[in-house]
């Protein structure tokens, strides 16, 4: 089954049912300005799933920034918390692309050359597969024996 925030479809779906009956327009109305059926319309006031394009266009068929229609209090924060894990993938990604744009592989470097770096600049124990399959996806390997050396494309 899809996940929908249902709180939060309703409140939006209100807050525009409310501004186009302040502008004094029937769904009948909007659904003429935008090309969308009569039923799009009102399951978006009712709080259904919907495509964030037809959000927008409604926006502007009832003369409102979309911004506006997002202006409430809602507790900010992910629906799951990012796993120890995966984020310190993220941190590893982003520190080996900083090498790469900081000329580090403008001489071939080999898998356990990053990883020794790493351990020396951020005191991490990267492991050898996840730093290989990094440069793997960024830079050009070039096979000399039985080792890959990577340096930029």
């Amino acid at each position: 089954m899809r996940y929908k925030n249902e709180k939060i479809l309703s409140i939006i779906g209100k807050r525009i049912r409310d501004q186009r009956k302040i502008k004094e327009l029937e769904i009948e109305d909007v659904a003429e300005m935008t090309g969308f059926t009569y039923n799009t319309i009102s399951n978006i006031e009712n709080g259904s799933e919907t495509y964030f394009s037809y959000f927008v266009e409604v926006c502007l068929a009832i003369d409102i920034h979309p911004k506006e229609m997002l202006d409430f209090d809602i507790q900010v924060k992910p629906r799951r918390k990012l796993s120890p894990q995966r984020r310190e993938k993220s941190r590893l990604t982003y520190r080996i692309k900083g090498y790469i744009e900081n000329g580090y592989f403008q001489t071939l470097r080999t898998t356990k050359d990053v990883v020794i770096k790493l351990k020396e600049e951020y005191d991490f124990d990267a492991a050898s597969k996840d730093v290989s399959s990094i440069l793997r996806r960024h830079l050009k390997a070039v096979k000399k024996g039985n080792r890959n050396f990577y340096k930029e494309k």
